[in-house]
């Protein structure tokens, strides 16, 4: 994951708190897709694979 240039704020501790609680939902979200993203993408590598173990397997028993 590309990490972007941050914006430091100066808060109080009572705004940072505010903040925190507003995005954590959204956080929380992205978090969950990229999880999904990587699980989806690691399901469709070990398909790939076994699929190509699976015909070199056939290759080897009939040629």
């Amino acid at each position: 994951m590309i990490r972007r240039k941050r914006l430091r704020l100066l808060l109080s501790d009572d705004d940072a708190q505010q903040v925190r609680q507003w995005l954590a939902p959204l956080l929380a979200q992205r978090r969950h897709a990229e999880a999904e993203r990587r699980r989806r993408l690691r399901r469709q590598r070990l398909v790939c694979l076994w699929l190509l173990v699976l015909v070199l397997a056939l290759l080897a028993r009939y040629f």
